[in-house]
């Protein structure tokens, strides 16, 4: 049985809200994006999680349309 996250237009509940706040609070590189180092930064060492696990809530964020994973520069977060 999986275990389904509840979800709204606007946000994800949960930790996964909190993990968007967090990624929010990081300091923006460009006009939007926020760096990889940085949000694993913030990720990882708010989370105690290691790297591989943050990219999976990363992956998880962005499939809820939450965020979106620029290769090679960072994130960006969307705003609805």
């Amino acid at each position: 049985m999986k275990q389904q996250i509840i979800a709204n237009k606007e946000r994800v509940f949960g930790l996964y809200s909190l993990a968007l706040i967090r990624i929010e609070e990081c300091e923006k590189v460009k006009a939007e994006i926020i760096s990889f180092p940085k949000v694993f930064e913030k990720l990882c060492r708010g989370f105690s999680i290691k790297k591989k696990e943050a990219w999976e809530l990363l992956y998880i964020l962005r499939d809820f349309d939450q965020i979106k994973i620029v290769p090679y520069h960072g994130v960006i977060v969307k705003n609805e």
